[in-house]
């Protein structure tokens, strides 16, 4: 429908009629504060948060830091005695035959690779000492030597060596109570080396494990390394060496060999047996923490999600009367010369209320069994029968006004002339047929308007016939 032939009705202020359900501007407003301040602040924790942690050029046990966590005095007391301290990030190559045999420490054993954790054993069998600090399951694992971490660890205010390591028993007690504990492992597959568990409660746990090869079995007889596992390297500090007898267990477990190698391996090496991931990394209560706020969250949607609320009614923004939606129809179908779909129009209309006076059913489905799904109206066939019995009408000129050319076939052959007399005993009492408007004839109405060739005056006045003749039957239908 174009824009000229409908009519709206003026608008009754310059207030518009569109309601706003979505929260308001200042709400907006609101939550993009809040979003931005919680940015902020989440930006600030992270740069205080990287800025505690910056390394200050000197990582814990340190030998070279003299701070409290840092090992410098140890350093210096071992250089006093005449062994060689060196700092290193990877392991040496093997002591030939003829070199002497060294002490080597290993911070973070765990970032070290499985092919690594054996040739540091292999060391210990050709006569070096190794000390790992604070090793734990993984490295285990992959040293195999029947040695695993108890799950019972023992009193932290326990420090007694209670076995009968040399160097345990010259030092005492020891600050040796926190860290790791280990215990023998459930198989020893290691038959060829002893173990002495120190420090704690052994056998059941115990924060010093020392394991020696059989000399018998090392290879030319000569001189047996040692495996130590500490379980915590607090008594290597500068700030816990001084304390006890930790000074005198550190020297007799390090001062065996005139060299030492302190080997801290790289923090980023990927293939190391305890690498972890950062999931890994964080505690059990953050993931308990997340899987809760996972299970809020799904909760508070579907809380949220079966709250439709009341519907809104949404006013139009024009009003258009249904007379002037009929006229504005109606030019358009004058400027388009769409005669014969306005004269479908008015069949359609005029047919629906007739079927409605008659009390006839109104079809809305299919057609037919093998036709598609047809327009909304009457049987034609019952129709055109029920108007021909109530107005006195033929059939035929009730088909042909009602259905133009558009008449479905009959589906019996049509009357014979007894049928014909029988119409006409029928209709003998009835008024007669009302005259049609002048130019207009039965003839005329049976065919489509507006078809090619008529003229446009004649055609409007086929259609003008048609429209007083179908509301002429809808008042005899009606009885009007």
């Amino acid at each position: 429908m174009s824009a000229a032939g409908v009519r709206t009705a003026p608008a009754a202020g310059p207030t518009s009629t569109a309601l706003r359900v979505g929260p308001g501007r200042p709400a907006v407003r609101r939550g993009a504060w809040v979003v931005a301040v919680l940015g902020v602040l989440v930006v600030l924790l992270l740069v205080i948060l990287g800025v505690a942690s910056r390394s200050t050029g000197s990582d814990a046990l340190d030998i070279r830091a003299a701070r409290p966590d840092g090992a410098r005095a140890l350093a210096e007391i071992l250089r006093a005695r005449g062994i060689a301290v060196s700092a290193a990030q990877t392991l040496p190559a093997h002591a030939g035959a003829g070199e002497p045999r060294r002490t080597l420490v290993v911070l973070e054993p765990g970032r070290l690779n499985h092919d690594e954790l054996t040739d540091l054993l292999s060391q210990v069998w050709q006569g070096s000492d190794v000390v790992l600090v604070a090793a734990g399951d993984a490295v285990l694992d992959a040293l195999d030597v029947g040695v695993r971490l108890s799950d019972d660890p023992p009193s932290a205010q326990d420090g007694v060596p209670r076995c009968a390591l040399p160097e345990a028993t010259t030092a005492g007690s020891t600050t040796l109570r926190g860290g790791r504990a280990y215990t023998r492992a459930e198989t020893d597959r290691r038959a060829d080396m002893s173990l002495l568990l120190c420090y704690g409660n052994p056998p059941a746990a115990a924060r010093l494990a020392v394991l020696t090869p059989d000399v018998a079995a090392v290879p030319g007889g000569g001189q047996s390394g040692r495996l130590v596992l500490l379980g915590s390297a607090g008594l290597l500090t500068n700030q816990e060496l001084d304390q006890d007898g930790n000074a005198a267990l550190a020297l007799g477990l390090l001062a065996r060999h005139s060299g030492l190698s302190w080997i801290t391996p790289v923090a980023d090496a990927s293939d190391g047996v305890g690498s972890r991931s950062l999931v890994d990394l964080l505690p059990a209560g953050v993931r308990v923490a997340c899987l809760q706020v996972i299970v809020l969250l799904v909760l508070l949607a579907l809380w949220r999600g079966r709250r439709l609320g009341p519907p809104v009614a949404e006013p139009l923004p024009v009003v258009v009367r249904a007379a002037e939606t009929v006229e504005g129809r109606g030019r358009l179908y004058a400027v388009a010369r769409a005669r014969d779909r306005a004269a479908d129009a008015l069949r359609a209309g005029a047919r629906v209320r007739l079927a409605e006076r008659s009390g006839l059913p109104v079809r809305s489905g299919p057609a037919g069994p093998a036709g598609p799904a047809g327009p909304a109206g009457p049987d034609p066939i019952s129709l055109v029968a029920s108007v021909a019995e109530r107005t006195g009408r033929s059939p035929s000129e009730i088909g042909s006004l009602l259905y133009g050319s558009g008449m479905p076939p009959r589906s019996h052959p049509g009357p014979g002339p007894v049928g014909h007399i029988v119409d006409q005993v029928q209709t003998r009492d009835l008024p007669p047929s009302p005259k049609w408007p002048s130019g207009a004839s039965p003839g005329a109405l049976a065919g489509p308007p507006g078809r090619r060739g008529a003229k446009p005056g004649r055609a409007d006045a086929d259609l003008l016939a048609l429209a007083l003749a179908l509301d002429d039957l809808d008042r005899q239908v009606g009885g009007r």
